[in-house]
């Protein structure tokens, strides 16, 4: 097997576990607040990766410059993305918001062309179209004297901060190949700088008041979903970020049909949106062949 070929394999499971955690965790932002949601995430992550990744870690593999780098992750990612994500999903509904956040390799192609000096071809262009033009069907509803869905600022600060963080796992995986451990880390890092936001926080992303324990399978379940997620994801990255991020970008057609399956009664998906996934779908996987071949 190729690095090419295991870089998309483990892109597609990424995108996979990143479905099933997102739409099981869309249950429990139903009874908790989005902050309080994303600590719970964190707290989860550390305890359950921290003990398998120092299981498994070798200590003469120890290098600090990658738990730097995943330590920047935390603050970035785990503690301000996932509270931000949280919140962008309970507005915009988990395929809509999902669909904007997974847009993360458009900043990617940006800056290759602008920084780097690339020139995309025929296909990238037609590509980058396609997604434009499906974001906007996703997204367009006008109501109450706007002409977009409410809450897409949340969905595209999520969608840059994804597009940063993927450098950052990228940087820290190629110095030390430590998955496990290093996402349990930047979990770890996310937990106690969420405590010092919370104070200038508004209650209503901080509430915990309906949870009970009726809802801990489902918040285990997300948890041991997402852990997963976040370490295939990095193997992933370590390979070709150009190629594997494309192929994540899967992720919301995934949403799309298991929300029509298990979230009719948070989510209504109407013929407008499906097609504007679809459209979106399409144009990211044009602009993945025109820049691979």
């Amino acid at each position: 097997m190729t690095n090419e070929t295991e870089t998309v394999l483990l892109a597609f499971l990424a995108a996979f576990l990143a479905a099933g955690a997102n739409i099981t965790f869309a249950r429990a932002l139903a009874k908790v607040g989005s902050f309080t949601l994303a600590q719970i995430s964190n707290m989860g992550n550390a305890v359950m990766l921290g003990f398998y990744g120092l299981y498994i870690f070798d200590i003469s593999m120890f290098r600090w410059e990658a738990f730097a780098w995943f330590g920047v992750l935390g603050v970035t990612n785990f503690c301000i993305n996932r509270w931000f994500f949280y919140t962008g999903m309970r507005t915009m509904g988990p395929s809509r918001h999902i669909t904007i956040a997974s847009l993360a390799p458009l900043p990617t192609l940006l800056i290759a062309t602008v920084l780097l000096g690339e020139r995309p071809g025929p296909l990238v262009l037609m590509g980058t179209a396609f997604v434009v033009v499906g974001v906007i069907t996703v997204i367009y509803a006008p109501s109450k004297g706007r002409w977009f869905q409410a809450g897409i600022g949340w969905s595209l600060t999520c969608m840059l901060l994804f597009s940063v963080g993927g450098y950052m796992r990228n940087r820290g995986m190629h110095i030390m190949p430590a998955s496990a451990l290093l996402t349990a880390w930047a979990a770890l890092v996310a937990v106690p700088t969420g405590e010092i936001l919370r104070t200038a926080l508004p209650n209503n992303i901080l509430s915990w008041e309906k949870i009970s324990w009726s809802l801990a399978p489902v918040i285990f379940l997300a948890i041991f979903f997402n852990s997963i997620q976040q370490v295939v994801m990095n193997i992933s990255l370590q390979g070709q970020m150009s190629l594997a991020i494309p192929i994540m970008s899967t992720t919301p057609v995934i949403v799309m049909l298991l929300s029509a399956i298990f979230l009719r009664d948070i989510e209504r998906l109407n013929r407008r949106v499906v097609v504007g996934i679809m459209i979106t779908f399409l144009g990211m996987a044009t602009i993945g062949i025109g820049r691979h071949g």
